[in-house]
């Protein structure tokens, strides 16, 4: 895999040298922070999640089959504990309807709008259309919303999405469809113009 680490570092990281730990912090650490936030769409939980993903690397290196490439092992890690931390969080939190999801107020934030050629109608109308989405995927049970975001927002086929969470690629197809009919039944239609 071209993103994989040299199997040096990593052996060297899986035996207890830090500077070879820390090389795979730095290296994947952007990667796992961006999975936690587009799971949890909580900005605190997404930097706990984060810490605890390569605590638990630390933990369980020793899990780790040297034979097999490095990446798709601690993705595949990274997932399932940041999917754990989610649910454990939805079922502390209790919403009330006026707080904003995820019980950030910085994660809450609509994205900025690419201004190039945008008015600013247009821009707030996508930034909106952007958090709704992401409202939606946040109340998704955590089966759903791991297939659409790593579909959708990481890229990965239907194939790697079965890798990485263990399951048959015909059942990321059947999440995947229902996914997409709670997203469409829980989202406004479109405007038409």
């Amino acid at each position: 895999m071209s993103d994989d680490l040299s199997q040096d570092v990593v052996l060297a990281a899986r035996a207890g040298d830090p500077d070879a730990f820390a090389a795979i912090v730095s290296r994947y650490q952007r990667r796992v922070h961006a999975l936690a936030y587009r799971l949890t769409y909580d900005a605190e939980l997404a930097r706990d999640a984060t810490q605890d993903v390569f605590l638990r690397l630390y933990e369980r290196f020793d899990r780790y089959d040297p034979q097999r490439p490095f990446t798709p092992w601690f993705l595949r890690l990274a997932t399932n504990l940041i999917l754990n931390i989610r649910q454990k969080a939805r079922l502390r939190k209790t919403l009330s309807l006026d707080a904003p999801l995820g019980g950030d107020p910085d994660a809450a934030r609509p994205e900025p709008p690419d201004v190039k050629g945008v008015s600013p109608s247009e821009g707030a109308s996508e930034a909106e259309a952007r958090a709704a989405v992401r409202a939606v995927i946040a109340t998704l049970p955590e089966k759903y919303a791991a297939v659409v975001v790593l579909h959708y927002l990481e890229g990965l086929s239907i194939r790697e999405i079965g890798a990485r969470l263990a399951v048959p690629e015909g059942t990321v197809k059947v999440r995947l469809y229902r996914a997409r009919d709670r997203l469409r039944l829980a989202l406004p239609p479109p405007n038409s113009a």
